[in-house]
């Protein structure tokens, strides 16, 4: 192995550790009181070498943050693509999503957090939240052939709010295992109602 290879592994290994120590504290204490300082404490390193990798603390909670998300989407995917049928993936989805209201990193960090820090830049920035491409590829089965007149993009935006409104109504739940179940009863009404209301396409 080269000098330069084993310095890039070395460099990539410190990374990792820096946005593993930071989503504990990030998910522990939250992202206002959790400082530099105490991750690079924690991680044993440099503040320099904190600073090679991340502009600041905001960046280092988008990192954190993207980690999170990645693998709540993953989730999400794994559990809407291995079912057939339109409704019953999406249901099986949004289980997935709710599942993970439930952890405690990503209620603190991406539902509670998140918001102030980076969420604002995302919209203003034009870029598009990680969440959309999920929901159009859970989604787009349910506009293409069982909602008649219903756009994908109508779709997914009106269903990203409802999802973020569920995950907070959980993350502050003081009973966020009983808040689960509650919007749970919400979304097999909708869902059942939706499906009642349909009429067989001609």
């Amino acid at each position: 192995m080269t000098v330069k290879r084993l310095r890039v592994r070395q460099g990539e290994a410190t990374r990792a550790l820096l946005i593993s120590i930071a989503r504990e504290r990030f998910t522990e204490q939250g992202y206002a009181a959790t400082s530099i300082d105490d991750i690079i404490q924690r991680a044993g390193v440099a503040k320099g070498a904190l600073y090679h990798h991340f502009s600041g603390k905001d960046d280092l909670f988008r990192s954190v943050y993207d980690v999170v998300q990645a693998e709540t989407v993953a989730g999400v995917m794994a559990a809407a693509l291995t079912v057939q049928e339109p409704w019953a993936a999406v249901r099986a989805g949004l289980s997935a999503f709710l599942d993970a209201c439930l952890e405690p990193s990503f209620r603190r960090i991406v539902v509670l957090d998140s918001v102030s820090v980076i969420q604002a830049k995302v919209w203003e920035g034009g870029a598009e939240p990680v969440e959309l491409p999920m929901l159009r590829a859970v989604l787009t089965p349910l506009a293409v052939g069982v909602l008649p007149g219903v756009t994908v993009e109508a779709l997914i935006h009106v269903a990203l709010g409802g999802l973020y409104g569920a995950a907070l109504f959980i993350a502050r739940s003081a009973a966020p295992h009983d808040a689960r179940h509650e919007v749970d009863a919400v979304l097999d009404t909708l869902i059942s109602g939706l499906r009642s209301g349909l009429r067989p396409i001609a």
